[in-house]
């Protein structure tokens, strides 16, 4: 019981990826003429193609420890002093990308996505997003290594990263439950989602960059002072 709830929570936030990538899509789909054909096709291209990662983790999640746990460890907790100067510079790189990518940006303004017009596209469409986000997955890899250290017996591996995927889909599930619940605000309600996915998340997720480009460069040179802002292990 403990295992799932803290896949639970590492689902749920997980899934905080997935949705400024998913939202768009999703209010498009899910005000269609077809909303539960659509907007279901494409949480089962996500669900697939995450959980088809998930069992690729798992499966080699003893190899992966084998060959690369201990210079991951050292890594972390005893960094050389190039390892430091290149965390810096891309703490660095991270503080000046929003600003990098607000000049490159066009003053054109937005175009709506192009949404398949069928569940195949759909579906096909969602796991395309998922591979996109892939680079972004650690919390994926936290809850594939709390199911390994919990070495759950046959299948059971395998059940809890069905129900992790579950978790990492529920927020789009939602939408469609959202859909039936209020249909005559429908319309609005997603097109409101949609402006809101092209205007204020890029911000926060400028501000999460930022935050992220901060704590590298401080715990970089916390190492060389002598004082790290991470936690290590001794």
């Amino acid at each position: 019981m403990g295992l799932l709830l803290v896949l639970v929570a590492i689902g749920l936030v997980d899934s905080l990826s997935m949705v400024p990538l998913a939202l768009v899509p999703m209010t498009v789909a899910l005000g269609s003429r077809r909303p539960v054909a659509l907007a279901g096709s494409f949480v089962a291209g996500v669900y697939v193609v995450y959980v088809c990662f998930g069992l690729l983790l798992l499966l080699g999640a003893e190899a992966f420890t084998a060959h690369f746990g201990a210079g991951l460890a050292r890594l972390w907790n005893q960094p050389q002093a190039l390892e430091l100067v290149i965390q810096i510079l891309v703490g660095l790189l991270l503080l000046a990308s929003p600003w990098l990518m607000q000049r490159s940006t066009t003053a054109k303004p937005q175009e709506a996505p192009a949404i398949g017009n069928s569940p195949a596209a759909m579906a096909v469409l969602g796991g395309s997003l998922v591979l996109v986000g892939l680079p972004g997955a650690v919390p994926y890899l936290a809850a594939v290594e709390r199911i390994v250290q919990h070495d759950p017996q046959g299948l059971a591996g395998v059940a809890y990263l069905l129900v992790y995927n579950l978790i990492f889909v529920l927020p789009l599930l939602s939408l469609i439950g959202l859909r039936f619940l209020f249909p005559q605000q429908a319309g609005r309600i997603f097109q409101s989602l949609a402006s809101l996915s092209l205007s204020v998340l890029p911000k926060l997720t400028a501000v999460v960059v930022v935050v992220l480009g901060l704590v590298l460069v401080a715990d970089g040179i916390g190492w060389f002072l002598g004082h790290p802002l991470l936690p290590v292990s001794s």
